[in-house]
């Protein structure tokens, strides 16, 4: 999902399909914000929706132009509908979805009441029941941009409002004979039983959606860490391959007579390693000089290397599992022998008696 447009420079986040085009870009939020969690994704999911329906409904808007010049209700309900989108526009763009969603939920109930309120006369009959099913359209954007549960709210608020304009508002000759026969509950049933239904099956949309994609966030993140651990052990096999190398030709050197190091970057994940590999390759060069002069030198090199490990220990810097027999080595025997009774005894042991040599 990483895929943004050169012509398009850096503006756009980089983990976009493609750059929105230019009704997003003026009327939707989100679009040049990082969209890394999926919060923010979520936001600009609703956002970019909320645009399209709000371009649905200037589009629809203009079906009812001819009849502005006509009619005056018809007049007031265009402008008063386009300001109110005009107001969710700004609002959208902003980032304040749920306003925007809001606005829009209630233009649209209002827009569809007022038709049937604006009647001739301002009397009800029955060719205006029909008008009620819309009220179902609110529910389904109410769900899809605000939170899903206000679906169900928006159903509840139509129902009312249907109830209390079936009450309110004066009746037409048709209407009431349909009343007197069938009663209101049968009249309003159709068109409460519509909204019931569609916020039940928006809900249950909504939220199989929601699922889906956050089984695609996480497929994407698991996606994501795979190639992160990918390249973590390939680095890690890289630098220790350029460890293991430059230690084997370190100690080919020291075996030539020649002085030699490991050398890496600071920054390299063995640096420690390496450091402690050239402490070792120097003090096997200077012991190999040594034995060259005379054993002599070479065990007071050794003495002197006992003598700053003992140091190290005092000051704290060093444990004493480097005088650990399998570990510490100076290549002196008496050296070798003497670390490993310092070994047992600082740590308040005894030497096994097998181990203890003949000639003490």
């Amino acid at each position: 999902m990483r895929n943004s447009g050169s012509q398009f420079g850096s503006v756009y986040p980089s983990n976009t399909i493609s750059p929105p085009n230019w009704w997003l870009r003026k009327t939707s939020f989100g679009w040049d914000r990082p969209q890394e969690t999926i919060e923010q994704r979520e936001m600009v999911r609703r956002s970019r929706l909320t645009s399209w329906i709000l371009l649905g409904v200037l589009v629809t808007l203009l079906v009812f132009i001819p009849a502005v010049t006509r009619d005056t209700p018809s007049a007031f309900l265009v402008v008063s509908s386009l300001f109110v989108i005009l107001i969710a526009m700004a609002l959208n763009r902003y980032g304040l979805v749920n306003l925007a969603g809001s606005l829009l939920v209630v233009m649209m109930c209002a827009a569809t009441l007022s038709v049937v309120v604006a009647a001739p006369g301002g009397k009800i009959s029955l060719v205006y029941l029909p008008a009620y099913d819309i009220l179902a359209i609110p529910v389904v954007v109410g769900a899809s941009i605000l939170p899903r549960w206000s679906g169900f709210l928006i159903a509840a608020v139509g129902a009312t409002l249907i109830y209390a304009d079936l009450f309110l508002q004066t009746k037409a000759d048709d209407m009431q004979h349909a009343i007197a026969v069938y009663g209101m509950p049968v009249l309003a049933g159709r068109p409460i039983s519509i909204l019931i239904i569609v916020a039940l099956i928006a809900f249950l949309w909504v939220r199989s959606m929601d699922q889906a994609l956050q089984r695609a966030d996480r497929a994407e993140e698991l996606h994501a860490l795979e190639q992160e651990i990918i390249q973590v052990r390939t680095r890690w096999s890289e630098e220790a391959n350029d460890f293991v190398q430059g230690t084997i030709r370190a100690v080919a050197a020291l075996a030539n007579g020649q002085e030699a190091h490991v050398f890496l970057p600071p920054n390299h994940s063995f640096a420690t390693q390496a450091a402690f590999v050239n402490t070792q390759l120097r003090q096997f060069y200077k012991m190999k000089q040594a034995a060259a002069k005379g054993d002599g030198q070479q065990v007071e090199i050794a003495a002197g290397y006992l003598l700053k490990i003992l140091q190290g220990m005092h000051d704290g810097r060093l444990s004493i599992k480097v005088l650990d027999p399998s570990l510490f080595s100076s290549q002196v025997p008496e050296i070798d022998e003497i670390a490993k009774y310092l070994y047992f005894m600082l740590q308040g042991k005894r030497i096994p008696p097998s181990k203890v040599p003949d000639t003490i």
